[in-house]
């Protein structure tokens, strides 16, 4: 494969592309740079293409150093070395977290006294004359920590660490969908060796896009989104009965660009 720009034409080198794997991983590509029989500036081929990249594949650019180096006064050889970290969660805990829930999915069941009637209150838990009682119950939850070292970390980044914390994914973010992380802030310090130390927490919840609630049909809900059933009085035979009337989905968390933190 080659690349023109600048001026100058890339040919990859012959054995040159290599990989390593692990908390960083780090892919390195030789190119063969001319100029079309004219002399090579071995800053100017890296600048060139830097440019390339800088225009082809921008996102890459926070994780691409360039070197070059002469071959002889016709060609340089330009290296690209693309290190990135990993999000891998240093700690992580998957016991779920409670949430109160006045709805059910479905009711798998009604059982009356005898020569009594068991009103359907349609999948309303813990009714009674005056209310909806509901349930607390266990939801998927994932809290991880993800740790990462800085050599210099600037005030406005620390700001927009602060500003980030209580706010969740506005966008896609690693494995995350829209609306699935929430940033519970960081922590860090400077280590021995005077680079900055930043641990990151985070929960997950997963999006659920699809939750049929009974009668109420079928609601879209993200993670960290509310979900909240309004009751009303309806009277059937002799009696007045709570049953669900609609479903409210609130969104409770801002929406952030955890692109900002440069850890994905």
């Amino acid at each position: 494969m080659s690349i023109s720009a600048g001026g100058y034409t890339f040919e990859v080198a012959a054995l040159s592309p290599k990989a390593t794997r692990g908390t960083q991983t780090s892919d390195t590509t030789s190119y063969v740079a001319s100029s079309g029989g004219g002399g090579v500036d071995p800053a100017a081929a890296a600048s060139a293409l830097l440019q390339h990249f800088r225009t082809t594949q921008p996102e890459l650019i926070p994780f691409l150093r360039i070197d070059a180096e002469h071959i002889n006064e016709k060609y340089a050889i330009v290296t690209a070395n693309l290190t990135e970290t990993k999000l891998d969660p240093v700690s992580f805990n998957t016991m779920g977290a409670t949430t109160h829930l006045n709805q059910s999915l479905g009711t798998r069941g009604i059982y009356a006294a005898p020569g009594k009637i068991a009103p359907n209150y349609r999948s309303a838990i813990g009714v009674s004359d005056s209310g909806v009682a509901g349930v607390d119950v266990t939801v998927p939850a994932f809290e991880f920590s993800v740790r990462k070292k800085f050599e210099f970390v600037s005030t406005s980044y620390l700001l927009a660490v602060v500003a980030m914390t209580g706010m969740t994914n506005g966008t896609p973010w690693s494995i995350f969908g829209p609306g699935e992380a929430l940033f519970l802030g960081g922590e860090g310090g400077e280590d021995d060796n005077n680079w900055v130390d930043i641990t990151y927490h985070f929960a997950a919840r997963p999006n659920q896009p699809a939750l049929q609630l009974g009668d109420i049909g079928t609601v879209s809900k993200r993670g960290w989104d509310y979900l909240w059933v309004k009751h009303d009085e309806e009277v059937v035979g002799d009696r007045v009965l709570q049953t669900p009337a609609a479903a409210y989905v609130e969104q409770v968390y801002p929406e952030g660009n955890f692109n900002a933190l440069g850890i994905s």
